[in-house]
């Protein structure tokens, strides 16, 4: 059975991927706390799967990825830095 059925590579490369990149760095920067970790770890299971899954023309994509998590683990960094600072003024 494939679980993948119906999906292109077009749709697994420009949404599935992105966003479970996006879900996953939030999860694991809520979890770590630390920025370059959940950035490595990402970097690293999609570097896996660029050997593993796909093929050496998915390395472009796994360094996409990497920078995307990265942006998004700043934002979250800074979003609860954010939050907690306004706590402490109230």
């Amino acid at each position: 059975m494939n679980l993948l059925n119906g999906i292109g590579p077009m749709e697994l490369v420009f949404f599935i991927l992105p966003l479970s990149t996006i879900v996953m760095s939030v999860i694991l920067q809520l979890v770590i706390k630390k920025k370059l970790i959940v950035t490595g770890i990402v970097f690293i299971a999609y570097l896996i799967a660029t050997f593993a899954v796909f093929n050496s023309s998915f390395l472009f994509w796994c360094f996409i990825y990497t920078v995307i998590s990265f942006i998004v683990t700043l934002v979250v960094d800074l979003t609860i830095k954010l939050v907690k600072g306004s706590k402490q003024s109230v």
